[in-house]
């Protein structure tokens, strides 16, 4: 639908008293503050939606005199005469007051206002006059593509609402086939959604965070219920008691070796097993002190590993947003670059020092002013160009720089990475050719020790048999026995220390695959924000490939490496709200723009303070354009 306004008469409508105001493709409405420009939108608005151009419905539309009091018994009357789709349109609205004069009283009294209403001079009740100016347009339409500043004034979130209308759903499919990376979310993604498969990652890392963070407690306790005893000293004892006890027994019979002799032999007998104890004792320590320290280096090469991995991720994500970052500030700088040169090599039109009406040259002042207002609006201009250059060209600084510390840190973690794996290996391996028990048969000590004992025992045999050496046989045996209780209570709890020192290692098994876990939830974590960032990155450029000038920032990423929605409206990296008021009209002009494409509709512009941008700034619009321009006419001025 197209609807092109022609003619405008306001009648006692505000300051207004009569005005008829004929339109074209391009009309300059120009003249100094308070003669009445805004007033005739105000009063086309009214006309149409019961409105002023704010969107007010309890605006005063009746005029005052000069004392500021309201005038009464006039009729406030606005007819606008418009061409929808090839067709005449005249439509009229009007207001008389309703005075009412009571019975008894002499004096009229103000009952309200009547609004009266025609199309093609035909009157209409209100019920069918709204209903046929809704059929045309919409007054959320025609807001928004015949004001500049509609669509930027609204709410973020309404914004967004109606920018997301404009194209078609992005769905996990669309997203699927534009990286291979995220084929894997192919099959999941048909039964739950990515806000669902995330919150399922997030629960189930902050759980296996929380059962990691446990581990190390739980492992001390368990080692803190270790009995802290050399069970294979014991062993050795206890295989050395039996032996002995039954080397008496076997004695017990023979008498004749002598009680003095055989005693001292025994003892040294003894005291030689002894040191053969303490050498296992000691050389088992020593190994079981070398397997701690091993895996000790095994699980800090683990843990290191999975902090680099993370970092590297994190740094790869921030780097390819940063480029993203570095390639709009570049285009931007592009640009702004060709748009100085085009303006530095702008020329003043020879006609505009000529009278449009005789076409003679104007007098010297007025072509002065001509001249020196335009060099004023190009100095301006080129400074605006200047100054956005600068901050892009900062900004692409900054991220270069940003970039290239961020490539050093991924460099880095992954150097850290492959020394990791490198170090775990190396400290396997070394884990794996240790014994699990000292040999210490070889030993010389060990050898010069067994040698000395054969040949006691040895000695102890060719002995005679005796009573007396019978009866101290017979005690040697009953210590021998009590130690041998001994012995084999302590060795009792050996079951126990295995048990524990099973369950040491079960939970240490589990701290390495929680470890493994931990570093493959973090990164289907960090597939799931990669593949949201690409959702929202496509239906981004699906929206922004709408517009020609402004582009629309719908999310920003968080601290935590999410993203949330937003809707802020950016002209060449520069956000709207640091846009000057000019920029800011050409940005709404192409957004209009957009929308009358979209929804395949024209409507009259209305610029106002049109004065703050230059006429080379103004796009090509299919809709009329009307500029209210601020001048030194203190009456109104109609240009078309």
């Amino acid at each position: 639908m197209n609807l092109n306004l022609k003619q405008i008469r306001v009648e006692n409508f505000k300051g207004i008293k009569e005005l008829v105001v004929d339109f074209g493709g391009k009309t300059v409405i120009s003249g100094q503050n308070a003669t009445g420009k805004t007033t005739i939108i105000d009063g086309f608005m009214w006309l149409l939606f019961g409105k002023d151009s704010q969107g007010r419905a309890d605006f005063s539309i009746r005029p005052n005199d000069q004392s500021g009091a309201v005038i009464d018994n006039v009729v406030i009357k606005v007819e606008a005469t418009m061409d929808v789709d090839g067709k005449n349109v005249v439509i009229t609205k009007t207001q008389e007051q309703n005075w009412v004069k009571k019975r008894g009283s002499e004096v009229s009294q103000l009952q309200g206002n009547v609004n009266r209403y025609e199309i093609n001079e035909i009157p209409k009740s209100e019920k069918d006059y709204k209903a046929y100016i809704n059929d045309l347009i919409s007054e959320e339409l025609f807001k928004l593509i015949t004001s500049p500043q509609a669509f930027t004034a609204l709410k973020w979130k309404d914004q967004r609402t109606i920018l997301m209308k404009l194209v078609s759903e992005v769905t996990d499919q669309d997203v699927i086939v534009t990286d291979k990376k995220f084929s894997s979310l192919a099959n999941m993604l048909q039964d739950v959604s990515v806000d669902d498969l995330t919150a399922k990652a997030r629960k189930a890392l902050k759980e296996l965070n929380r059962k990691q963070a446990e581990l190390p407690a739980r492992i001390d306790e368990a080692n803190k219920g270790l009995v802290q005893v050399d069970f294979s000293e014991y062993e050795t004892q206890k295989r050395d008691l039996e032996k002995r006890i039954r080397n008496l027994e076997e004695q017990e019979g023979d008498a004749s070796k002598v009680g003095g002799a055989m005693e001292k032999i025994q003892a040294s007998i003894i005291q030689k097993q002894s040191g053969q104890g303490e050498l296992s004792r000691r050389a088992n320590e020593e190994l079981t002190a070398q397997k701690r320290g091993i895996q000790k280096r095994i699980d800090n090469a683990e843990a290191k590993f999975a902090e680099a991995f993370r970092i590297q991720g994190k740094a790869e994500g921030d780097i390819r947003y940063k480029k993203d970052m570095l390639d709009s500030n570049r285009a931007l700088r592009e640009t702004l670059l060709k748009k100085h040169k085009e303006t530095q090599e702008m020329r003043m039109d020879p006609e505009a020092c000529h009278c449009p009406m005789c076409g003679q040259s104007l007098p010297g002042d007025q072509r002065e002013a001509k001249i020196s207002e335009f060099s004023n609006n190009k100095q301006k201009t080129l400074e605006n160009i200047v100054n956005d250059g600068k901050k892009a060209a900062a900004n692409i600084t900054a991220l270069d720089g940003e970039i290239r510390s961020l490539e050093k840190q991924v460099s880095a973690c992954k150097d850290e990475k492959i020394k990791q794996n490198g170090l775990k290996a190396a400290a396997i391996k070394e884990l794996e050719d240790l014994p699990r028990e000292v040999d210490i048969s070889g030993n010389r000590e060990y050898q010069v020790l067994s040698d000395e004992i054969r040949q006691l025992e040895e000695q102890a045999r060719e002995m005679d048999t005796g009573a007396d050496y019978l009866k101290q046989i017979r005690q040697k045996k009953a210590v021998l026995v009590a130690e041998l209780d001994q012995v084999k209570a302590t060795l009792s709890g050996k079951g126990n220390n295995q048990r524990i020192q099973e369950r040491i290692a079960e939970l240490q098994q589990e701290q390495r695959a929680i470890s493994q876990k931990i570093a493959d939830q973090e990164k289907g974590l960090f597939l799931l924000e990669e593949f949201t960032k690409a959702k929202m990155d496509l239906l981004s450029s699906r929206i922004n490939a709408r517009f020609k000038l402004v582009n629309f920032r719908l999310f920003e990423s968080q601290i935590n490496g999410g993203y949330k929605e937003t809707c802020e409206c950016v002209v060449g990296g520069v956000p709207f709200s640091s846009l000057n008021a000019g920029h800011r009209v050409v940005a709404g002009l192409d957004i209009i723009s957009a929308l009358q494409d979209i929804y395949d509709v024209t409507a009259p512009i209305f610029i106002d303070n049109a004065e703050s941008i230059n006429d080379f700034n103004i796009p090509d619009m299919k809709g009329q354009l009307i500029l209210l321009k601020v001048s030194e006419d203190s009456d109104l001025k109609v240009e078309v």
